[in-house]
């Protein structure tokens, strides 16, 4: 008995020394990632074909911000991804339509608020959130951003959705219009500025230099969310003024340090 459980055991020793051996030197053995189902799935071909919509939808996450970000589809959406059926890989999701569901109109801003919560902030104090809140019938988050791909900055959106309610045929506040645009213009200028600021700041190796820089405009970009655009008009111009004369402050340093 004791000759065989002596052998027993070489022959379990030799089996791991073939293992080990099978591994190439130098490289770790790394634990498999855990099993994605949304993805596996919903990145299929045949969706093209078999539902549009799905297929729109999962390529517009692929390589948005919240993949980057490592957001998947179970942040937002609920749902055992580590399943392979789909009524398990479901289970929990709730229809749009559903008042329980994160996805249902009115829950939009609390759902995004969960990563957002300084916007959430500002846009709770909008008459836009009162509207939506009271009457389900104000703007959300997706109405300007969309579900996904997290598009600011154009003026394509005015068109798109705020001259849906804001316009001479419904008279509800149209002069919106304009000053939103006489903003969002002046928002991409000084984000020009700082983004050249950023070049500049990274190449004389001082990028701590940016949080100024950055903080004056996220505040602004905040504040838009608010959505009183009275207050947001001169904001905006002094934000451009003083990223354009950092800007070329900037530029005369860089201009000097070179003669």
């Amino acid at each position: 008995m004791a000759i065989l459980m002596k052998n027993t055991r070489l022959m379990v020793q030799a089996a791991l020394f073939l293992v080990l051996l099978s591994i190439p030197w130098g490289q770790q053995v790394v634990a498999a990632e855990p099993r994605e189902s949304c993805r596996e799935c919903h990145q299929d071909e045949k969706f093209r074909v078999q539902n549009k919509k799905i297929y729109n939808y999962y390529r517009e996450w692929s390589g948005s911000a919240h993949d980057l970000a490592g957001l998947s589809c179970t942040a937002c959406h609920n749902g055992e991804p580590t399943k392979a059926s789909k009524e398990e890989a479901h289970k929990g999701i709730l229809p749009q339509s559903n008042p329980n569901s994160p996805f249902y109109f009115k829950n939009i801003p609390k759902t995004c608020g969960n990563c957002h919560a300084p916007i959430l902030a500002r846009f709770a104090m909008s008459r836009h959130y009162d509207q939506l809140n009271a009457a389900g019938r104000g703007p959300n988050c997706i109405t300007c951003h969309g579900s996904l791909n997290t598009r600011v900055y154009s003026k394509t959106i005015l068109q798109r959705a705020c001259k849906n309610c804001h316009n001479p045929r419904t008279k509800n506040h149209p002069e919106v219009i304009a000053q939103a645009e006489e903003i969002l213009e002046r928002l991409n200028h000084a984000n020009g500025y700082r983004k050249g600021l950023k070049f500049y700041y990274k190449s004389i190796k001082k990028p701590g230099a940016m949080a100024k820089v950055d903080k004056a405009y996220e505040d602004v970009i905040r504040f838009w969310h608010e959505f009183d655009f009275k207050k947001l008009l001169p904001r905006s111009q002094d934000l451009l003024v003083e990223l354009k004369t950092l800007y070329v402050e900037a530029h005369k340093e860089d201009a000097s340090g070179r003669k």
